[in-house]
């Protein structure tokens, strides 16, 4: 079985883009699925969120990408968590900034250089996540030419819908461009029930996605910043918590989708209409968290 690679994308911060690349990462290997984290963006956050002392790296996502040598075998790291101990993953620091200048220098096509590491290695893995900076920069495009899907989190408030709608519109052009079969999917995080603002950006991307944007929303919950804090995923600092139970089930509503998706591989894929305006408006308070 050919692992399935998701990109994991907004250019806005702040709608739990980290969280979930960390946490959904970390729930599908909890089902024995063998995963692969890798972390594309500058700021490093998906190591700090796991423990890891990113400034003293030696062995980043940076090399992977510049080093014609260095494979992902090589680079990835086992967590210290029998529970995920399907789960490796390869960390960045800020280094990793200086890559688009590398990678222009060393390569023919600059913007498949991940997507060549990752091909040699898809059958060692059942799922590779990437967490993307936030920014659409030459990583994220690394990462969307090197991917099947893209999860683009949506935190609750006014501007994250109109970002999604550039955001779907970039995603729309390279699809058209390239003719890539890949899903992109929309994720609702920061989550409130009964709040009026969560009701109205869910109606507003419901409109934007339609069956593409996931039935799972990760509700606003203290404990996803109690398990950062404590840098350790959720699955197993508090298993049972409200946002443990979110992101497994996302894990499986995305296991289901994808296993769907390779079905209907020979059709032609659904593309976004993207609308002009959107029903979201700005209302009640935008508390958040996360990166």
């Amino acid at each position: 079985m050919r692992a399935r690679v998701i990109a994991v994308a907004n250019q806005k911060g702040g709608v739990g883009k980290t969280v979930t690349s960390i946490n959904l990462a970390s729930c599908l290997a909890a089902r024995g699925r063998r995963v692969l984290l890798l972390d594309l963006d500058p700021q490093g956050h998906c190591g700090v969120g796991l423990g890891i002392d990113t400034e003293t790296l030696t062995r980043t996502t940076y090399d992977l990408l510049v080093d014609r040598t260095a494979t992902v075998h090589a680079l990835a790291i086992t967590l210290p968590w029998p529970a995920l101990s399907t789960l490796r993953f390869i960390p960045a620091n800020l280094q990793l900034s200086l890559a688009e200048r590398e990678l222009e220098k060393r390569y023919a096509l600059p913007n498949l250089a991940l997507a060549a590491k990752l091909k040699v290695v898809r059958d060692d893995f059942d799922d590779v996540i990437i967490d993307c900076p936030p920014a659409l920069s030459k990583l994220t495009l690394n990462a969307f030419l090197a991917c099947d899907s893209v999860v683009i989190p949506v935190g609750v408030g006014f501007f994250s819908i109109h970002g999604v709608r550039m955001l779907a519109e970039t995603l729309k052009d390279i699809f058209e461009e390239t003719g890539l079969d890949y899903d992109i999917r929309c994720l609702i995080t920061r989550y409130r029930t009964g709040q009026t603002v969560s009701r109205e950006v869910r109606k507003a991307a419901d409109e934007l996605f339609g069956d593409y944007c996931f039935a799972t929303v990760i509700r606003e919950c203290v404990d996803v910043e109690k398990s950062i804090g404590s840098q350790t995923p959720l699955a197993v600092w508090a298993p049972q918590s409200q946002a443990a139970q979110d992101y497994r089930a996302l894990s499986a509503e995305l296991v289901d989708q994808l296993a769907k998706k390779v079905l209907r591989d020979s059709s032609p894929p659904v593309p976004i209409t993207v609308p002009t305006t959107t029903t979201a408006k700005k209302s009640d308070s935008e508390a958040g968290h996360g990166a």
